[in-house]
């Protein structure tokens, strides 16, 4: 991609000077008029300043195409757009993107202000670059954006980026709800949340199940979560435990799973889970990723856990952290919905759920 500034007596010569430069298939992308300076900045003189953008990429795809397509019969000639006429009809979606940090001083105000905001966020680059071709698309076939609306803008792009919001706000449904994911993430304490309000909100009768037997502190902090909820808790070693405890608790209307926190690097963990757990139908699956956490690490454990089935993520600490960019790139990519985030340690209050334009609206605030 090009992206060039020219600055000319009339946008007749602006439009020679691109033709020239970057040929017809350049688009306009924005244009003013400027006072230009002349004899040591002591006249001004009119002129217009024009912004164009060329796409290689999108003339080779497009070549292809003409190349592909049935001559025409018709002895008219068909005219193609041409740089005085305005902006050409489309740019490419598909191509992949320039560093548009290299056009910074050359981008309009409003497409500098989109990415400054992008670089806010911290999303990975690829999304970054894939959603300004979309601004700049967007721009040319729009006749430009504003600053004031480019924001919604790039919310709207941005939201495109998600899952659709059908599998988000997915609500506690099944009788049994496993959590899992690596050490760390806050399991336990967001188990004891998702119960809480199924008991006090819902009046659901609930019960526990842990198979974390690795750590004593953990068994101990679900029991103190179980009394105060007046729940029972069974703990589970084996397989056969926890089929005696499904039986056990088969007039319950909900029953909460805890899972041991390990290294998610260790496959034994994963193998022991699913030969404890058996994933079925009647099990309603949330893989629990910390919000603190850094990118490639999320994106390690989505990719270990990618042989367990995965209804949805819940993301704590979302209070622990000022970007949000990592769990946007991990949702966008994976394409799996939030269930729930976390924001604080207080049962059962500090938990929600929220739809993508909530999440953008928090990415970008």
């Amino acid at each position: 991609m090009k992206i060039k500034k020219f600055t000319a007596a009339s946008m007749q010569e602006a439009a020679l000077l691109i033709r020239k430069e970057l040929g017809n298939e350049a688009v306009i992308l924005n244009s003013k008029k400027i006072n230009k300076r002349k004899w040591f900045g002591l006249l001004k003189k009119p002129a217009v300043e024009v912004i164009a953008v060329l796409d290689q990429d999108f003339l080779e795809k497009k070549t292809a195409e003409k190349a592909a397509e049935p001559k025409q019969t018709s002895k008219s000639p068909v005219s193609s757009p041409k740089i005085e006429e305005g902006i050409t009809p489309q740019m490419p979606a598909q191509s992949e993107p320039g560093d548009f940090s290299a056009y910074q001083s050359v981008l309009p105000e409003s497409l500098r202000k989109a990415e400054l905001l992008l670089d806010e966020t911290g999303v990975n680059e690829s999304i970054k670059t894939s959603t300004m071709k979309k601004i700049l698309q967007f721009s040319v076939e729009s006749g430009g954006l504003t600053e004031e609306n480019v924001v919604g803008k790039l919310q709207d792009i941005l939201c495109e980026a998600l899952p659709p919001a059908n599998k988000w706000q997915e609500p506690i449904h099944s009788k049994y709800i496993v959590l899992f994911g690596s050490t760390g993430a806050g399991k336990t304490t967001t188990l004891a949340k998702l119960a809480a309000s199924s008991l006090l909100e819902k009046q659901k009768k609930i019960a526990f199940i842990t198979t974390d037997t690795y750590r004593i502190a953990a068994v101990e902090q679900l029991k103190t979560y179980a009394e105060l909820l007046q729940a029972p808790l069974e703990v589970c070693y084996t397989k056969e435990e926890f089929q005696r405890a499904k039986e056990l608790f088969a007039e319950y209307d909900h029953v909460f799973i805890d899972t041991a926190g390990r290294n998610f690097r260790e496959q034994q963990y994963i193998d022991e889970l699913k030969e404890t757990i058996p994933f079925e139908s009647s099990i309603q699956s949330f893989l629990v990723l910390s919000a603190t956490a850094k990118y490639e690490d999320m994106k390690q454990v989505v990719r270990r856990f990618s042989s367990v089935p995965v209804n949805q993520f819940i993301f704590t600490k979302i209070d622990e952290t000022a970007s949000l960019g990592s769990v946007f790139s991990i949702l966008a990519e994976s394409k799996i919905g939030a269930g729930f985030i976390t924001n604080g340690q207080n049962v059962p209050e500090d938990i929600q759920t929220v739809s993508p334009r909530e999440f953008v609206g928090m990415l970008c605030r």
